[in-house]
């Protein structure tokens, strides 16, 4: 009896080791995909455009001296989405009020069908209050989409809840303040790197 007990105890110390170092490295692992992952912006064309938000029309012109992140997507989006805006308000959260004051998040909806602005007001609000909801006719957001090289698909599902899923590129794109595309980032990158690009592009910006 004593020898399995031994043996159970070396077994069990053994597993829980190796759960432990199977995860540490697993979260190193990670960190450094994701700052790996990182993409420039060399194929997107940018420029400005309007849209309808829940307070009029707003430009990208319109935050002219402020870092902005731009994110396509649509609030029936059942992970890519919600990842990226807590992602997005993870980063935020770490500014202090004056680098907030000069960054913005637009969160540009893709299913002007369903969310409607009061809609993408109460969504955006429920991540952080810096980023704000768009959208507008779907002609005007294909346009919009094509030149900041976001490529997007409305398949039907009457299966599903909705009837239909809007597949799209999820790259979080930065836009500096002089309206310039300077790199993006995959949607599930960690906050350190995004975090880091900001300041960096802040900083700038105040010399």
């Amino acid at each position: 009896m004593k020898y399995w007990k031994k043996l159970f105890f070396r077994r069990t110390k053994f597993f829980l080791v190796f759960v432990s170092l199977f995860f540490s490295f697993e979260f190193v692992f990670t960190s450094v995909a994701h700052e790996n992952s990182e993409s420039t912006a060399n194929d997107i064309t940018g420029g400005d455009f309007t849209l309808n938000s829940p307070d009029g029309p707003l430009s990208l012109q319109d935050l002219r001296g402020s870092v902005v992140l731009l994110f396509f997507g649509y609030t029936s989006c059942p992970n890519v989405c919600p990842i990226s805006l807590a992602t997005i308000s993870n980063v935020l959260a770490e500014m202090s009020p004056a680098e907030l004051e000069k960054t913005r998040t637009l969160f540009i909806s893709l299913d002007p069908e369903r969310d409607n602005l009061e809609l993408l007001k109460k969504y955006t609000n429920y991540f952080h209050p810096n980023i704000v909801g768009l959208t507008d006719e779907i002609s005007v957001l294909k346009k919009v989409a094509a030149r900041y090289g976001i490529k997007y698909e409305r398949s039907l599902k009457p299966e599903s809840t909705l009837g239909y899923v809007i597949s799209h590129s999820s790259d979080i794109i930065i836009v500096d303040p002089g309206g310039i595309v300077r790199k993006t980032f995959p949607h599930d990158t960690d906050t350190a790197p995004l975090l880091k690009e900001l300041k960096l592009l802040l900083r700038v910006t105040t010399l």
